[in-house]
């Protein structure tokens, strides 16, 4: 009974010497692989997001400069400045993570190869010679004790004991780095949970105002098309008025005149005018094409033509 014990002993502690040589070490050295992987990838989507999201606040950047979007563009740009931040936080724990846990892991499975590998020679060799001496005693009728009690059964029972708090802190060394990793990924979600709720809360609220607003529509545009267009040709006739008025002084000798102007264009535009019961016509040069497409309900002219605007009279 005691022969069958001491070989089970032997056999258990054989097998965890295999078990972390065979398996344990090799899961390690795949784990650390599978981690440098991890983090590159994690690197590429951080490029790639920080590219994303730039191009986000673009777009939320061209918005602010629109008439009906001024607002959506802040939330957009927001939320793509607080995507970035929250990515460069991410980095930081990834950083910790390849330090602290990968880096970790591979100098351990060097060592630790190495430490097993020579322990279990240093066992192997032991248990002959503690067997040879015990055997030899056994030979001679010089034991008399219980073999239980013997120094090979003694070393067998406290060499398996070893081997099993090896196996037993190489995987709490595993586990505790791993709660680690967790620990700084929580630490990162209470720190930034709490106010991205309430940003995020915040942008769907204004976001959902801007169903409700008042966004401009077609006859908005058109009579923002006719004031644009009004306006420039105002300022083209003040200039045309003064260069008149110099033409004239010039013609005349500075005297007043009530003679009709020489100019046909400027008689016929004024009798249109009078028709139409506005002021007498005034030709000027377009700074601006306005062509039929953009506005049917004006009349097309290109950029140089000289154009007669109608002032109604009050």
């Amino acid at each position: 009974m005691s022969k069958v014990s001491s070989e089970n002993l032997h056999k258990s502690t054989l097998s965890v010497y295999s078990h972390l040589m065979e398996q344990f070490n090799p899961g390690l050295e795949k784990l650390v692989a599978l981690g440098n992987s991890y983090v590159k990838a994690f690197q590429a989507l951080a490029v790639c997001s920080e590219a994303y999201f730039s191009a986000v606040a673009k777009m939320g950047d061209q918005a602010l400069h629109t008439l009906s979007s001024h607002s959506l563009g802040d939330v957009l740009i927001q939320i793509s400045e607080t995507q970035r931040r929250l990515t460069a936080e991410m980095e930081g724990v990834f950083q910790w993570f390849q330090v602290e846990v990968l880096q970790a892991m591979e100098k351990n499975i060097k060592l630790d190869e190495e430490y097993i590998e020579g322990s279990r020679r240093v066992y192997e060799l032991e248990v002959r010679n503690q067997a040879e001496a015990l055997e030899k005693q056994l030979r001679r009728g010089a034991y008399r004790d219980s073999l239980e009690n013997s120094d090979y059964m003694i070393y067998l029972r406290q060499s398996q004991q070893e081997i099993l708090k090896e196996e037993e802190r190489r995987y709490r060394f595993l586990a505790e780095k791993h709660c680690g990793l967790t620990q700084s990924l929580l630490f990162l979600v209470n720190k930034t949970g709490t106010s991205l709720q309430q940003k995020a809360d915040g942008w769907k609220e204004k976001v959902n105002e801007t169903r409700g607003s008042r966004t401009p529509n077609h006859l908005d545009q058109e009579v923002q098309l006719r004031g644009s267009v009004g306006s420039l040709l105002q300022t083209v006739a003040r200039d045309e008025d003064m260069s008149w008025a110099r033409r004239e002084q010039l013609a005349l000798g500075g005297v007043p005149s009530r003679a009709p102007s020489p100019l046909p264009n400027r008689s016929r535009s004024s009798s249109v005018g009078e028709s139409l019961g506005l002021g007498g016509g005034r030709p000027m040069r377009a700074l601006v094409s306005h062509p039929s497409s953009s506005n049917p309900k004006l009349l097309p002219f290109s950029r140089g033509e000289t154009v007669t605007v109608l002032v109604q009279e009050p």
